[in-house]
């Protein structure tokens, strides 16, 4: 007979869950990694024209560009926040465990679910720890118990954390964040030894590592981000004897690519592991291969007349005679409405523009001159190649933004992960 479950405990390993994509039958997919969506009585998928199609071969070498930039035994760290950057976890997981060492995670419900999914290696929680109340006590309860490594912002979260870890009867395993010039989370660096020491001497805490994060190190001018691991490194040697032996790590991807001197102890890596560069001012371009390609379908196909206005403000007007295109997908999917008269997708390599406004659930595309385009035909709405022009790099320049923007975007319910190899 199964043991039954608190309430408490339903509700926080149901909220966990949710956040990675899982359900209490358990993942969401078609096959052994990708996640199912809901399902008719036959028990078929009954979302068939939305699919984000997550390439393992392509993760695979992107791990093996960024392995073959670290000298050992500098680790490396997978960065699977917001579901892997929309990727989803179980559609990354099979590629990412033979290569990575560890994996960083956003919130406290992404850390559960990892864990839940058998991943046992190391796993830290970036969002600072220690908050007040009978809810956030119940959270790290869980998080010291499943092993999950807690970042440690500021002095007044140590009571908490050591109390809960008493409770929990283990200790609790955090890393010191130092902010060096990103202005955002973590102790200042004159503040830096007094925490440092504090941590060590706490009971039920065990520090076991120090790290920051760059600001502008996906520029091309790297001194900031050099001036930033100096502060970091000058906070470290302020620490003295207190620091020997912890874990250092400063670099995502772009000072992974371009500051190889802030490597330390491990490198967090996200944006290039999913295949796209930090940004265009890189002094540096790794042979990266785009992991996600975005397919819709057709729902309707239809010829309009010469004068037709379309969507939403009359936008566009077609001056000649044309054939136009619906594809299920919207700016509550993540495609964006700043992408409505400028974005392509495409079909069969062939480019349908987008016309008129991007909808909040679907998108007009042109068709005029594509041959025996139907109902159902498959259309490429994000290609995994860079130089595409439906690429996620040309959508985040359509969009002013950066690729992890618009890659976190796609990681709405409605669109269904499918692992390719």
């Amino acid at each position: 007979m199964r043991e039954p479950i608190g309430r408490r405990r339903f509700l926080a390993i149901s909220a966990a869950t949710a956040a990675m994509g899982m359900t209490r039958l358990g993942w969401a997919g078609e096959g052994p990694t990708a996640a199912k969506p809901a399902a008719a009585a036959g028990g078929r998928a009954l979302n068939d024209y939305l699919v984000a199609e997550i390439s393992a071969s392509a993760l695979k070498a992107n791990l093996a560009v960024i392995r073959r930039e670290l000298k050992p035994p500098t680790k490396l760290c997978f960065v699977a926040k917001a579901n892997c950057y929309a990727h989803g976890w179980l559609q990354c997981k099979d590629a990412i465990t033979p290569v990575a060492d560890w994996v960083a995670v956003a919130t406290p419900e992404e850390a559960i679910a990892v864990r839940q999914s058998g991943w046992r290696r190391p796993l830290i929680l970036l969002m600072a720890s220690g908050f007040p109340g009978e809810t956030a006590r119940e959270r790290l309860r869980q998080l010291i118990s499943q092993d999950v490594t807690l970042t440690l912002a500021a002095p007044t979260d140590l009571a908490t954390i050591s109390a809960v870890a008493a409770e929990v009867g283990q200790p609790a395993q955090v890393h010191v964040k130092i902010d060096s010039g990103m202005t955002r989370s973590g102790v200042l660096p004159d503040g830096a030894p007094a925490l440092v020491r504090q941590a060590r001497r706490q009971a039920g805490v065990a520090l076991t590592g120090v790290y920051t994060h760059f600001a502008a190190a996906d520029e091309k001018d790297k001194t900031s981000a050099r001036d930033q691991l100096a502060r970091f490194l000058a906070a470290l040697q302020a620490c003295g004897s207190d620091a020997e032996g912890l874990m250092r790590h400063a670099a995502a991807s772009a000072a992974t690519i371009d500051l190889p001197e802030s490597h330390l102890d491990m490198v967090r890596v996200g944006t290039a592991i999913y295949g796209h560069q930090p940004s265009d001012d890189m002094l540096r371009q790794l042979p990266l291969l785009g992991v996600l390609r975005l397919v819709g379908r057709l729902t309707q196909v239809k010829d309009v007349p010469a004068g037709s206005r379309v969507g939403y403000g009359r936008t566009y007007r077609f001056d000649r005679p044309a054939k136009i295109g619906l594809v299920p997908i919207g700016y509550t999917d993540g495609y964006w409405r700043a992408f409505s008269n400028r974005a392509v997708m495409r079909i069969g390599g062939r480019a349908a523009p987008v016309r008129g406004r991007v909808c909040m659930d679907q998108t007009i595309i042109e068709l005029t001159g594509l041959p025996n385009v139907k109902v159902g035909d498959d259309v490429e709405i994000v290609s995994p190649d860079a130089e595409a022009p439906n690429s996620i790099e040309n959508l985040a320049r359509l969009a002013n933004t950066i690729t992890p923007e618009v890659m976190s975007r796609f990681g709405g319910p409605r669109i269904r992960r499918v692992t390719t190899t």
